[in-house]
């Protein structure tokens, strides 16, 4: 089978792309993906239009609390256990009849 000196070079050019974009990547996310870091600790993004966050505080106790419960996987606040209770009830209606 004979290709195209076209889609050779097309091919060549694409996947020259492709290799740029895997070293951008590892040059930006390697030190997460080996362990070295943590990726929320990063560098101040050059891009962002303000570093300004309003209730930042808030934000942190909100994250806090979260992880805190995150932790501790046996202990849950869900509704779920209401809706178990009614499912029980009606079992037990038909269970009567």
């Amino acid at each position: 089978m004979e290709v195209s000196d076209v889609h050779t070079k097309l091919g060549e050019a694409f996947g020259f792309i492709c290799w740029i974009w895997v070293f951008h990547r590892a040059r930006n996310d390697l030190p997460v993906v080996l362990g070295w870091r943590h990726p929320w600790e990063h560098a101040e993004d050059p891009w962002a239009a303000s570093d300004h966050v309003e209730n930042i505080v808030e934000l942190e106790k909100d994250w806090d609390d979260f992880a805190e419960k995150a932790v501790r996987p046996g202990e849950d606040d869900d509704d779920d256990e209401d809706d178990d209770e009614e499912d029980d009830e009606d079992d037990d209606d038909e269970d009567d009849e």
